[in-house]
């Protein structure tokens, strides 16, 4: 009996540190994504429709660094924002502990006029 008793709280402790571990990736994400949307803020950029979509694909390198891989948007305007906006600047360091991984994100640029 005791030892179901060891073996049910050691696999009760081990859940709570797996749980744990996800709560910490997701705030990374979060951070992440809210210093993206500093970096990316105000485009001065003349748009015929009220809104452009983008998909951004970057990963993040050892000095902290943001690396555009790819900008998918039908108006090249956006990929160079993208990328002299984004390419190659640094990042808070807990962030960049997330390993090697290609990250996806959504852009969504609206027309300020409309």
């Amino acid at each position: 009996m005791k030892k179901l008793i060891v073996l049910l709280v050691v696999v009760f402790a081990s859940t709570q540190i797996f749980a744990n571990d996800k709560n910490t990736k997701e705030t990374n994400k979060e951070k992440l994504r809210s210093e993206i949307a500093v970096l990316l803020e105000k485009p001065q950029i003349k748009l015929e429709r009220n809104e452009i979509n983008a998909s951004i694909e970057f990963i993040l390198n050892a000095k902290g660094e943001i690396v555009i891989l790819s900008v998918d948007s039908d108006k090249e305007a956006i990929d160079a924002y993208v990328k002299t906006r984004l390419n190659y600047k640094k990042v808070d360091a807990d962030i960049t502990r997330t390993g090697n991984k290609v990250f996806k994100l959504k852009l969504k640029v609206l027309n300020p006029e409309a």
